[in-house]
């Protein structure tokens, strides 16, 4: 409007502190949860509550309108997935993988909280969600999970990771699947927690199926860094907002991830189906978090049911 003004560019240097704390939101929510297990101990029935935020009363925000299809609910004979809207009048945007960055963490992190209560193996678990009774592939457009494409990264994922395999005293491995932005991927995290709660994230064993790989080099870059992205935000990544200002000034009070913290190896895996190719910046990014949180469990017999892991005490 200036530059209208005056009849010439204006250059504008917004402050890190400024650019903070006048931003837009990624959107988060509050989920209520039941889960009901068949005497073999299969998944048998499946209820979500979610509340989530609206600013106009009617319209979810950016990334908080919760499908009643989000898995796993079109596979079971027994579901109920409702939303309620709470008014905010905080702004909120697109943030990478809008949606899938917060669900992938809650129902991932519930599906093996599920496992664990039926004295099940976590993969076993979930492939036999999958298993039953699965559709024709070839009828499931590619913007819908299907459930042999999810089949095959899980069965992958758990190859490449050597699923079950002894680890050193400390160790264990966390796994969660998430089908978001066309992309199929599984996620086997190597964790380790300090007993003064200390997260070190050892390796990690990505494996999707995002149709032919175009570009493979770029693909791997964008799952490891989607890998880093999702980690930074897991362990401490916050914003307060208290009489409508917001707390955080800077990254000292907004931590990234260093470098010295950063898993050592990131492996990437591809299932080269023929369906569409799709983008490969999404859809790695919201198993991450599920997969390390599993294995916590884990390790520490601690179950985490809010984010960032700062709020619970952990450090990295």
């Amino acid at each position: 409007m200036i530059s209208r003004e005056v009849g010439a560019p204006v250059k504008l240097l917004w402050t890190r502190e400024d650019d903070l704390r006048h931003d837009y939101f990624r959107a988060g929510g509050f989920h209520a949860l039941d889960g009901w297990l068949d005497e073999k101990g299969a998944l048998a029935g499946w209820q979500n509550h979610f509340i989530s935020m609206t600013l106009d009363g009617n319209t979810p925000v950016t990334g908080g309108a919760l499908r009643a299809t989000e898995f796993p609910a079109p596979f079971l004979a027994h579901h109920r997935v409702t939303q309620t809207l709470f008014p905010v009048g905080t702004a909120f945007g697109s943030w990478r993988a809008p949606g899938a960055h917060s669900w992938a963490f809650v129902m991932q992190s519930f599906l093996h909280e599920l496992a664990v209560a039926a004295g099940r193996d976590h993969l076993e678990f979930l492939l036999e969600i999958f298993r039953r009774a699965p559709p024709p592939a070839a009828n499931i457009p590619d913007n819908e999970l299907n459930p042999l494409r999810a089949i095959a990264v899980l069965e992958e994922a758990g190859r490449r990771a050597d699923w079950g395999r002894r680890l050193p005293a400390g160790e264990a491995l966390g796994l969660a699947f998430h089908f978001s932005h066309r992309g199929h991927f599984a996620e086997i995290a190597r964790v380790s927690v300090t007993p003064d709660k200390r997260v070190r994230v050892h390796e990690v064993t990505v494996v999707g199926d995002i149709g032919p790989v175009l570009n493979r080099s770029g693909a791997e870059a964008q799952v490891q860094g989607s890998v880093i992205d999702a980690l930074s935000v897991m362990m401490g990544q916050r914003i307060d907002i208290e009489d409508g200002r917001v707390q955080q000034s800077n990254f000292h009070e907004y931590p990234l991830l260093r470098m010295p913290a950063a898993p050592p190896e990131v492996h990437a895996w591809f299932i080269e189906s023929d369906r569409s190719p799709t983008g490969c910046g999404e859809p790695a990014l919201p198993p991450l978090a599920p997969a390390v949180c599993n294995a916590i469990f884990t390790l520490t017999n601690e179950r985490v049911r809010e984010l960032p892991l700062s709020n619970l005490g952990f450090t990295i």
